[in-house]
């Protein structure tokens, strides 16, 4: 692994715990701050911005879609009873776009692998993240996993998909 793809991987874990710690304003801030170092620093190819807003939409429709369905609910964010999920979960949508040229190159075309990352990885970032952000999950709790596990054995493997297609990482086979 580079030192880029670690600085990557080191700076998006940042990221999380300021989403889920801060709320929305500095989440807000420190994932501006944190893209316009990843495109500073880290991005090499500019043509990356597409997949940052193709998860931007993703955040939008998926994780709207689990509040709207009340397999996500939230009593401090007013706008999730109507779909739209918070600013802070949004900004973790977009740092995620930022891992698959970099941290998580070495899925590049392997797609069952990504799905088995997206199985297992996301599905604990959520439950994690829920309790810290106060987010409250369906009951039962494992049903709500399932659901976020499947989307996500989707999602990472798209994304994977994104990058090759779009040719974002320098990562020789």
């Amino acid at each position: 692994m580079t030192r880029k793809a670690i600085i990557n991987a080191v700076l998006f874990q940042t990221i999380w715990f300021v989403c889920l710690l801060t709320g929305a304003f500095w989440a807000l801030l420190a994932t501006v701050c944190y893209l316009v170092f990843h495109h500073v620093f880290i991005m090499k190819n500019r043509h990356e911005w597409r997949l940052i807003a193709v998860f931007l939409l993703l955040g939008f429709v998926v994780d709207g879609s689990l509040f709207r369905l009340s397999l996500f609910t939230s009593t401090t964010e007013p706008w999730t009873a109507l779909g739209v999920p918070p600013i802070w979960l949004l900004c973790l949508w977009v740092s995620v776009a930022t891992l698959f040229a970099h941290s998580l190159s070495f899925l590049s075309k392997r797609y069952a692998l990504a799905a088995c990352f997206g199985l297992v990885g996301p599905t604990m970032s959520y439950f994690a993240g829920a309790k810290m952000a106060g987010i409250t999950l369906a009951s039962p709790l494992v049903y709500s996993l399932l659901i976020v596990a499947v989307l996500w054995t989707m999602i990472l493997p798209f994304g994977v998909w994104l990058t090759d297609k779009w040719q974002l990482t320098d990562r020789k086979d």
